[in-house]
């Protein structure tokens, strides 16, 4: 029997700092050109940073100890402050979050708090934790949301389709969806050995 992969991009699960907000569609129109040509930016903002030095922190997980857990329970709160502070204030802001992700090159699926319909516009900023610490910014379209509950709060299963990314945006995602994918193909030979 064969079989075939209808997808067009490889799909990584992974842990990234992302920040999105719904757009109109006349705001979709306008941004279109702006991020097709735009230039890609580094990471600039102390919550960005923030981020990155948690998944810096997280790649050592063979490091045990007290200092270990003190600085996991040191970063919860930060986060939690973090939370509290960029919350936003009307619907014109974005939602900052640093959550598990599914991602390809052409969308990523997470869970959400904030709920997005779908056929919704949205401008999404990734951040990728690796050197130059680039944001890449995407326009999207909600393809999927699903209501769902966790721990009593509801929540949405929202699956956004990048509409409009500059191409060397998408090629540095997709490199590190590999990067992400060889790491993961490593660690599962070395447990196997």
């Amino acid at each position: 029997m064969e079989t075939t992969e209808s997808r067009e991009y490889f799909r990584v699960k992974v842990r990234l700092p992302i920040e999105f907000r719904t757009i109109s569609y006349d705001e979709y129109l306008n941004l279109e050109n702006i991020v097709k040509c735009g230039p890609a930016r580094i990471a600039d903002n102390i919550t960005e940073v923030h981020l990155l030095m948690k998944e810096t922190l997280s790649k050592d997980e063979r490091e045990k100890g007290q200092i270990y857990a003190y600085v996991q329970m040191i970063d919860k709160k930060l986060d939690m402050i973090i939370d509290l502070l960029s919350k936003p204030k009307d619907d014109g802001m974005y939602i900052k979050k640093y959550i598990d992700v599914n991602i390809s090159g052409s969308g990523i699926g997470f869970v959400s708090d904030v709920k997005l319909d779908v056929g919704e516009y949205v401008e999404l900023k990734i951040v990728l934790p690796m050197p130059p610490y680039l944001k890449i910014t995407s326009l999207c379209k909600v393809a999927r949301s699903k209501g769902i509950e966790i721990n009593g709060v509801a929540n949405w299963e929202v699956g956004l389709k990048f509409e409009v990314i500059k191409e060397d945006g998408r090629d540095l995602l997709i490199n590190y969806i590999f990067t992400k994918e060889r790491e993961s193909l490593g660690s599962r030979k070395r447990l196997t050995g």
